[in-house]
């Protein structure tokens, strides 16, 4: 295949370290032209809308190292828990492909084929980050390392933070558990709803910031969590979950199953067996995506809504995702800090004002 399309189809729908290679601006063979790497950058980086392409490169680091794993560790994947988001990652390139076919034939991109690329590049990004982070998030959970759930407590306690009598409190007061939960549960639908909603007010730039901060709060949540590993504030603290009665059901332990499961001395480690649930305790990525929808919509029209939301969903955390309070001020300070690099680095001044959706689109 010829055409740019053809490229990214390469490049995006295979892992290995081979096709990551392309992305390098000084080749490892002398036989490589450099001038053809840099083409070739530019040219991937003219399809990004929603993100810039170090991001996919970020990603395609993710991917290697899971290969890596499968074939170096006792880790083993069952392919039911990332062949079916592979196939339908690879449904959404091709149709993010043929809309760039069909913009180039036609000369011109309607508002319809616009929304229809960055539609297909969503549906693609969501897809291969639900392989790859989640794959990751899991698979470094099987490092032998000692469980830091003593000194995150201790940490809440030297704050003077009490997490016992904070979970006391919301227990009594069953009129917010509904609410809390949803806003806990609803993290996946807020991300793409507040992404769509900055792409349809036309907000590209500022949509593309909140994406490229996302994945990059996401790995290192990933990172940090791996040399943090903790079971949870609701584990460490409660010591009878059932006698606590107003809750519909045990709250901030869902995850524990799986996780016990990935520590597992000794013999194969199935991933697979268990739900993909989050596992990362410090940084909570719950409450650094929260802030994330929080700033990425100041000053626009979607900052009440989305400050609603954030507003109820991170005093949520601690209950229903079983963080520390420590673990929220890391997931603060992490977002903030990756958001203000994100911004600079997409000229804030420019992406501050409201720009047509014509902003997510290469010039021809």
């Amino acid at each position: 295949m010829s055409s740019d399309v053809g490229v990214l189809a390469l490049v995006m729908a295979r892992f290995g370290p081979l096709h990551a290679d392309i992305f390098q601006f000084t080749p490892r063979s002398s036989n490589f032209c450099p001038i053809v790497s840099l083409a070739m950058w530019k040219i991937i980086g003219s399809l990004m809308q929603l993100c810039r392409a170090y991001i996919y490169v970020l990603l395609a680091f993710g991917g290697v190292f899971l290969v890596g794993m499968g074939l170096l560790s006792r880790v083993d994947f069952l392919p039911v828990v990332w062949r079916p988001d592979l196939g339908a990652a690879c449904q959404a390139l091709l149709l993010w492909g043929a809309l760039k076919l069909v913009a180039r034939k036609l000369g011109r991109r309607p508002f319809a084929l616009r929304m229809g690329e960055v539609l297909a590049e969503g549906i693609f990004l969501i897809y291969l980050m639900a392989i790859i982070l989640r794959l990751l998030d899991h698979t470094t959970k099987t490092f032998a390392l000692p469980l830091a759930d003593q000194a995150l407590a201790g940490l809440d306690q030297m704050l003077g933070l009490s997490w016992l009598g904070y979970f006391d409190w919301i227990h009594a007061h069953p009129a917010w558990h509904g609410v809390m939960k949803w806003a806990y549960d609803a993290i996946n639908s807020a991300t793409a709803a507040v992404v769509l909603g900055l792409v349809v007010i036309g907000q590209g730039p500022r949509a593309k910031a909140f994406v490229e901060a996302f994945v990059i709060c996401a790995l290192i949540s990933i990172v940090i969590g791996s040399m943090f590993p903790a079971r949870a504030a609701v584990d460490f603290w409660v010591a009878d979950l059932a006698s606590y009665t107003n809750f519909t059901s045990p709250p901030g332990v869902y995850h524990l199953d799986a996780f016990e499961m990935l520590r597992a001395p000794d013999g194969p480690i199935v991933i697979g067996t268990e739900q993909l649930v989050g596992l990362v305790t410090f940084p909570s990525l719950h409450t650094g995506i929260a802030v994330l929808i929080m700033l990425a919509a100041m000053r626009t029209w979607l900052w009440v809504p989305a400050w609603a939301y954030g507003l109820v969903m991170i005093p949520s955390t601690p209950i229903w995702g079983g963080h520390y309070f420590v673990d929220l001020m890391g997931g603060t300070a992490m977002a903030v800090t990756v958001w203000l690099f994100v911004r600079k680095s997409l000229a804030p001044k420019a992406a501050a004002d409201p720009l047509p959706l014509d902003a997510l689109t290469p010039a021809q």
